[in-house]
């Protein structure tokens, strides 16, 4: 059976005329007759009683009509599933982060994502470095925001906006009391730094900011439980200024008034990546964190 008969045949259902329909339909009566016929001759069954006032559909051809009205229906629902999946605009896409996607700017690049992209499910996972790298070499995510002092092979990383850095102390600690703090003030305090097993370039990050010799405490856990740790009075640690819109009991964040305390945060993906929605994700950040960039030079410039 040829799928145009199909079509055909409902057409001429719905229209009660050859011609009707293959006027409709932008071909030749004979070719839509032929079609027809082809197909009568394929199911062993007339479709359409023929008489001088046009054509009627057979009794016995009704429940055909109705299981073609319903095939033609899904082929249609898989045509659009395909579009929307090529064009980008239905699918899913997964991201990898470091730490939850908490504050600005993030919370604004991904509210715009959303909002240009309902029909995508978009799933978060929060992963180790290691294992955002494993899993992106595996495609198991698609793409990662991550700091961008960790280089990897095989994955693309391209910067996308900077975060200053503050630091995360107890409510009651001396450190609090101050509007901002130096890196000279962390000396003789315990810092702890979240990182894994076989990942230690979050240390060195820390160590390139705070300097060598500084007692760096490695946490392996989230980063809601070495908050945990510092409002319990164990130690300090540095956080991204995103993380500081929430709130923590027992923790306050206060300013550093260094240059370096600032983080990079890069897009990660495989080279191999090639799906459309992964190519919108991109393109949608770039062009939010572009904006971003274009109102903090509009406010810096107006003040």
């Amino acid at each position: 059976m040829q799928l145009a008969g199909l079509r055909y045949f409902v057409e001429v259902a719905d229209r009660g005329s050859f011609t009707a329909a293959a006027a409709w339909l932008g071909v030749s009566t004979s070719t839509l007759t032929r079609s027809v016929s082809t197909l009568e001759d394929d199911l062993g069954l007339t479709l359409f009683e023929r008489t001088r006032h046009g054509v009627h559909l057979a009794a016995s051809a009704q429940t055909v009509l109705d299981e073609t009205r319903r095939m033609l229906a899904s082929l249609d629902s898989v045509a659009t599933a395909a579009d929307g999946a090529a064009r980008g605009i239905v699918g899913e896409l997964r991201l990898g982060v470091r730490s939850p996607p908490l504050g600005e700017p993030l919370r604004s690049m991904l509210a715009n994502w959303r909002r240009d992209h309902p029909g995508v499910r978009f799933v978060v996972y929060e992963l180790s470095d290691r294992e955002i790298f494993t899993e992106l070499v595996a495609r198991r995510i698609d793409v990662a925001l991550v700091p961008s002092f960790a280089p990897w092979p095989q994955i693309v990383m391209e910067p996308l906006y900077r975060e200053r850095m503050v630091a995360a102390v107890p409510q009651d600690h001396p450190l609090a009391s101050r509007p901002n703090l130096k890196w000279s003030d962390f000396h003789g305090e315990k810092i702890f730094v979240q990182e894994w097993a076989q990942s230690h370039a979050m240390r060195e990050f820390y160590a390139s900011m705070l300097g060598i010799g500084l007692p760096l405490e490695s946490i392996p856990a989230g980063k809601q439980t070495v908050f945990s740790l510092i409002a319990a009075g164990f130690g300090v640690t540095l956080a991204q200024q995103s993380q500081s819109e929430a709130s923590f009991p027992g923790v306050q964040f206060r300013p550093i008034d260094e240059k370096n305390a600032r983080v990079e945060f890069s897009l990660a993906w495989s080279q191999k990546s090639e799906c459309a929605v992964i190519g919108r994700f991109l393109a949608s950040m770039r062009e939010s964190a572009a904006l971003r960039s274009l109102d903090i030079s509009t406010t810096a410039s107006a003040n």
